[in-house]
């Protein structure tokens, strides 16, 4: 130290210190980035096809997306049973979480009248919140999540019934109703002692949101609509429609506990070749091609349209279709981060993509027609074509769901052979005109 100053610093040092000053920022910024906790986004949906699918998005976004966006995603797999009742009663109950929450399109416009599913129109049409291609969704999958013009959710997947069919033991799958059951009285060992199956098919039979949609099939194939100046489903198409199951079920082509059927019993029976066809959703295809899922078929299942009727026209089929979809809770705290996964997750080419390729079927063309998605996943093929020539949705009422508890309560009864089907739909009329009379719509 000279005259009490401390001696001056070469120019080299001043640089050499400024760079290690400039490091030392960038580390405890990095740090401090990195280190404190991220926000969690929580997405609820069902377990089964669709929660295994959201589960692969999920570890996606955590491992690559979430410092880039600021948070996080945790997922939360419910059972199947009631699940819709769980997620409605969530969703009234007022509470901040979960974030995101999957249901069905078919409470579309009662969550717009309640106010109980986020609006997100503007969001959606925000180019910076979603970047992604408008155009390339199926026809119908916004349709069944828009309501009055306004959009209240994303569609993850756009669901159909197909005919699954074994492949092996029928070159060529039936195109008709009529077809149909000739062909399932073929391979049922009551008629048939060498069939290789004991009955011919399964489908829905126990009251769930699936009974309806799967009788509107065969209903609107005959001509049938919901209504005329009322409801219409005492009318010919009905009936013929109904008399069509019941002939079925009564001629014994179907296993004889097919009112306690669903999703699960329907796979059950084509995976231990107890049945040769059955009208089934599109997404069980990935466990029936699944060797170690499903060993004693896995090679033997085709898929096809749902057969329909003959017209001059040719053959009119009807597609039930609705949307799994995800919605965001009005009081989240998070809504326009869950916002931006949800887009990402329903449209983005990665996160669709990702969906598809573990089981899920994304309503995106791109998605659909892509060639190794395909290569996994041909049902494909066939989807996509029903549904854009044949698929429709249900009606956008704020009180369907009640209406159609009241159809689908007398479905049920009629396929336990514990009603009259004629005497069945006339009351279930009755009691649904009824019902919309009491709400206001006559």
């Amino acid at each position: 130290m000279i005259g009490g100053f401390p001696p001056q610093k070469s120019k080299e040092e001043v640089v050499f210190m400024k760079k290690w000053f400039i490091v030392l920022v960038l580390v405890a910024s990095v740090l401090f980035i990195y280190g404190k906790s991220l926000p969690v986004v929580t997405l609820f949906c069902r377990a089964g096809p669709e929660g295994a699918a959201h589960r692969a998005q999920v570890e996606y976004w955590n491992s690559h997306l979430a410092q880039k966006y600021g948070f996080k995603v945790k997922i939360i797999e419910a059972s199947r049973a009631d699940y819709y009742t769980y997620v409605n009663n969530t969703l009234l109950a007022g509470g901040k979480t979960p974030d995101i929450l999957e249901s069905y399109s078919g409470f579309i416009a009662l969550y717009a009248k309640s106010k109980i599913a986020y609006d997100l129109t503007d969001w959606y049409m925000d180019d910076k919140l979603f970047p992604y291609d408008r155009g390339d969704w199926i026809d119908i999958a916004m349709k069944l999540v828009t309501y009055k013009g306004r959009i209240y959710a994303l569609p993850t997947d756009t669901n159909t019934y197909l005919l699954f069919y074994r492949k092996d033991l029928i070159p060529n799958p039936p195109k008709t109703w009529d077809e149909l059951y000739e062909v399932a009285k073929k391979f049922t060992k009551k008629y048939n002692k060498n069939s290789p199956t004991m009955y011919g098919i399964a489908f829905y039979g126990r009251k769930s949101e699936s009974l309806p949609m799967f009788w509107y099939q065969i209903f609107r194939s005959y001509g049938g609509t919901w209504w005329y100046d009322k409801p219409a489903f005492d009318s010919e198409p009905a009936m013929k429609a109904i008399n069509w199951v019941v002939k079925v079920i009564k001629e014994g082509l179907v296993p004889p506990d097919i009112s306690t059927y669903e999703y699960m019993e329907i796979l059950g029976a084509l995976q231990t070749g107890q049945i040769a066809l059955a009208v089934q959703w599109d997404a069980a295809y990935p466990t029936l091609r699944d060797k170690k899922s499903s060993p004693l078929v896995w090679n033997k299942i085709g898929v096809a349209m749902v057969p329909g009727v003959k017209t001059p026209e040719g053959i009119r089929r009807a597609h039930s279709a609705h949307d799994q979809m995800l919605v965001i809770n009005p009081r989240s705290e998070h809504k326009k981060e869950a916002f931006i996964f949800m887009a990402w997750a329903t449209a983005s080419p990665v996160g669709a993509k990702i969906y598809a390729m573990n089981g899920g079927s994304p309503p995106r063309k791109s998605i659909l027609s892509n060639p190794e998605v395909l290569e996994k996943f041909p049902r494909f093929k066939v989807k996509l074509p029903a549904l854009n020539m044949w698929g429709y949705a249900e009606p956008q009422l704020p009180d369907y769901p009640e209406m159609k508890d009241i159809l689908n309560t007398y479905l049920a009864k009629v396929w336990a052979l514990e009603m009259d089907p004629e005497q069945a739909l006339k009351r279930a009329n009755q009691e649904i005109y009824e019902f919309l009379k009491s709400k206001g719509y006559y």
